[in-house]
């Protein structure tokens, strides 16, 4: 991947200009860790043997230059596990959701990979083979965050019980938008966290009723819940972020397929663990 990144930093090094201004603003040891991220979305062709026939990106004209040229060739060397339809290797199509990251090389470029990558095609499952939602009130915006204008995203696993309540919930996962210090980051993601965790207890799912999954005693699912300022985040825009740790969880057992990272799911989705993952990547999401 480092040959593609570098490369692509020679494109994209006025695009993402922005970003250095982050750096300069952020204490030392945070600026260190800003980057910049885009999640890019579009449909893949897999063949019966498991390599990549096409790949569709959405709204490439939204898209910075050099970007779906970039995706298209990486995403073009993957491979995959072949997809089994009635025992047969079949060609599939699938959606794919790609966390585009770009950080610096410390010599005023920046160089841009692939983060994460999700196959899932989650709401093309029959509404009765997944948990759904009843009632997802979002949660009210921190007022120490408002008033800083802090911004970010919560990336929530709940365990949901067989009469569609809720028993669990941990914030896997929170990313800031905003570049302050140490501390004042770690107190923004208690906030951010408490929030979306005091709105997720009080949601209601429906559980699956009929396919395999209907016989579990328990289901869990992602949730990512986003505070920001914007009504509508645009397609296609470089965002300047902090990444938070991953922290995990024992009724969350279920081994992540290869490539995945919770920053590369749908805001406000609803998302299951287990096999509706999509098709399994075998190779790094660099394609090498």
């Amino acid at each position: 991947m480092k040959q593609r990144g570098t490369w692509l930093a020679w494109v994209l090094v006025g695009m993402v200009a922005f970003v250095q201004g982050a750096w300069a603003q952020g204490p030392g040891g945070v600026r260190k860790q800003v980057e910049a991220s885009m999640r890019v979305t579009g449909m893949i062709t897999i063949r019966a043997d498991g390599g990549v026939a096409a790949v569709a990106l959405d709204k490439q004209d939204r898209l910075p230059e050099g970007i779906p040229d970039f995706v298209t060739k990486v995403a073009s060397a993957w491979r995959f596990e072949p997809v089994l339809i009635g025992g047969v290797p079949t060609q599939v199509q699938t959606k794919m959701s790609a966390r585009l990251v770009a950080k610096s090389t410390g010599d005023g470029m920046m160089q841009v990979s692939v983060r994460g990558a999700d196959f899932g095609d989650y709401e093309a499952i029959p509404v009765e083979e997944r948990v759904s939602s009843v009632s997802l009130k979002p949660p009210g915006y921190p007022m120490v965050a408002a008033r800083s204008g802090a911004q970010g995203t919560v990336y929530l696993l709940l365990k949901i019980e067989r009469d569609g309540s809720v028993s669990e919930v941990v914030a896997e996962q929170v990313n800031l938008r905003i570049v302050v210090s140490e501390p004042q980051m770690r107190l923004y993601r208690e906030r951010f966290s408490r929030a979306a965790i005091g709105a997720a207890e009080k949601w209601a799912f429906t559980p699956p009723t009929r396919g395999e999954a209907a016989e579990q005693p328990h289901w869990v699912i992602r949730v990512p819940v986003d505070f920001t300022f914007d009504a509508k985040r645009r397609y296609g825009q470089w965002e300047a972020y902090v990444p938070g740790p991953r922290e995990r969880v024992s009724w969350a057992q279920q081994e992540d397929r290869p490539g995945f990272s919770p920053d590369v799911l749908a805001d406000g989705g609803v998302h299951m663990e287990g096999g509706m993952q999509g098709p399994k990547l075998l190779t790094p999401l660099d394609g090498v």
